[in-house]
């Protein structure tokens, strides 16, 4: 018999299994039935900071089952099982992209016994590295394999974070996918879990290798140039090897295409426009990162307790609304313990993204700090907000001279002057200082001052010396929805599915992955 006991405070400076089980105890249940104690989840409440607790939620298993009625605990609710069969008769599917929503697609997808074939331009995991490492130490940009594209998606090197707030019956299939491909088992139960770039790496290199045994093919440096379409009807996809020396293009035939690009694709955004697929402008963000030294984060969250061994970096989620003009700041994707990372995918433009290691050790702490933008602010034009980044990219790669980055120090920027003394930071490529006032329309930079001057007064340590801009961070998500209908299908091109975040249905790796799952089975499958 298994019971839930949820809500348990405890503090970090006691025996935390000792005190789980006095809790259920407390609770009503008697010692000698208790067989077993899992987490289900566990947070930490930092508010006081001279008593820091752990938060937990609990999955007990008792050896005998026992009348439970007047406890404070709560019986596990029975999940219905589905039982899904291919719905109709299919036999070649494209998964383009192999990001969280492709392989998560095409793993569905092979476990209904229909073998995808999978296209992406950029590279595996192990050559991607190589291209990356090239990047940061040379500026050898490949336009195709880098930071955004390439085996494992853009969120493969970034911090792995998997925190989401999608409600989804998928989403236990994923993290335990994750598990099971080699993830921490920590993220099961961590409030907010996080797999850490070297870590995610072999998970993804994984997934892959199960998938192919399970029937699916790969098709890495492969680039969709174009898609074939008929009486609105989708019929094949034009190929081209970008490894080989003469580059063919070649027409492979499909009637059904998953669509699971990602969110820097603005290629193929194009080439979709220009076949006619229907698509939309959609809000997105544009600001910087903001970088702290670590010890700074950690103690504006514990206060005395920093030092802690049972605290991790800390991490902070901040807000601010500015309600006249009905626009968010706010910060996201933050690393604690990360670095700052070039994130360029096209050549002759520079911009930033933050990334951790499983072990989030580093000196320092980052966040992006961005300002949101309405659809078409900028332009009444489709890819207005496309190309608003596009040209936020490109004059940060005039201004350095190179694929780097422009810096201030958040006490600058709120006065408006450059900084003029060089800075610590993670970041490893070339950096310079700039007024990112002048950087930014001033809506932007407006609001990221009006943000930080309210966090100033409420957070410790945030805005000082110590607290640096890097910019620009520009990619928080597609400013593009490629619209669908309620099966999951283009609204006017039969056979295409948009997924995942290039699409605009998702915001990270956990909801990507669940909206793969969900619109092939969607598709391609009934439930009995």
């Amino acid at each position: 018999m298994k019971i839930i006991v949820n809500n348990i405070n405890i503090s970090i400076e006691k025996n935390q299994n000792l005190e789980l089980k006095n809790e259920v105890i407390r609770r009503g249940i008697k010692e000698e039935y208790i067989e077993k104690i899992e987490y289900s989840k566990r947070s930490i409440d930092s508010r006081k900071k001279t008593d820091i607790k752990f938060v937990y939620n609990i999955e007990v298993t008792l050896n005998k089952d026992i009348d439970v009625t007047g406890l404070n605990v709560i019986l596990p609710k029975q999940m219905e099982e589905s039982t899904y069969r291919v719905k109709i008769d299919v036999e070649r599917v494209a998964v383009i992209g192999a990001g969280p929503a492709g392989l998560f697609a095409a793993l569905r997808l092979c476990e209904l016994g229909i073998k995808p074939i999978i296209y992406e331009r950029g590279e595996d995991i192990d050559n991607r590295d190589k291209s990356i490492d090239n990047f940061v130490k040379y500026s050898m940009l490949n336009p195709n394999s880098n930071i955004q594209f390439g085996e494992g998606g853009a969120g493969t090197y970034s911090d792995g974070k998997l925190n989401t707030r999608v409600k989804s019956g998928y989403m236990n299939k994923v993290f335990l996918e994750l598990v099971e491909n080699g993830a921490q088992e920590e993220i099961l139960w961590d409030y907010k879990p996080h797999v850490g770039t070297d870590i995610l790496k072999n998970v993804v290199k994984n997934l892959r290798e199960k998938i192919i045994s399970m029937g699916g093919v790969f098709n890495f440096n492969t680039l969709i140039k174009d898609i074939v379409i008929l009486d609105k009807k989708v019929k094949g996809i034009k190929i081209q090897n970008l490894k080989s020396p003469i580059q063919n293009e070649e027409i492979e035939l499909f009637d059904h295409v998953i669509l699971a690009i990602g969110h820097s694709s603005r290629d193929t955004y194009r080439m979709l426009y220009k076949n006619g697929v229907f698509m939309e402008s959609k809000p997105f963000a544009i600001g910087a990162r903001i970088e702290h030294p670590r010890v700074d984060i950690d103690t504006m969250q514990y206060g005395k307790m920093v030092s802690h061994p049972s605290l991790e970096a800390a991490t902070y989620s901040l807000t601010y609304n500015n309600k006249e003009e009905e626009r968010g700041v706010f910060s996201f994707c933050m690393c604690p313990g990360g670095v700052i990372v070039n994130a360029a995918s096209q050549e002759g433009g520079s911009l930033v993204n933050g990334m951790s290691y499983s072990q989030r050790d580093g000196r320092f702490s980052n966040s992006a700090l961005v300002v949101g933008v309405k659809a078409n602010e900028f332009g009444d034009d489709i890819f207005s907000g496309m190309e608003f980044q596009d040209k936020l990219e490109k004059k940060t790669y005039d201004l350095v001279g190179n694929y780097g980055a422009l810096y201030q120090n958040t006490l600058d920027f709120l006065k408006g002057k450059s900084t003029n003394r060089k800075i610590e930071s993670s970041y490893e490529m070339e950096m310079k200082s700039y007024d990112l006032n002048n950087l930014f329309p001033k809506v932007i930079s407006d609001n990221m001052k009006l943000a930080m001057g309210q966090w100033e007064k409420t957070q410790r340590n945030f805005i000082s010396e110590n607290a640096n801009l890097i910019a620009p961070e520009t990619r928080t998500s597609a400013p593009i929805k490629i619209t669908r209908g309620e099966q999951g299908e283009s609204i006017n091109i039969h056979g295409l599915y948009p997924v995942g975040e290039g699409a605009g249905y998702a915001g990270g790796i956990i909801s990507a992955a669940i909206d793969g799952i969900k619109i092939v089975d969607l598709v391609f499958t009934t439930t009995d």
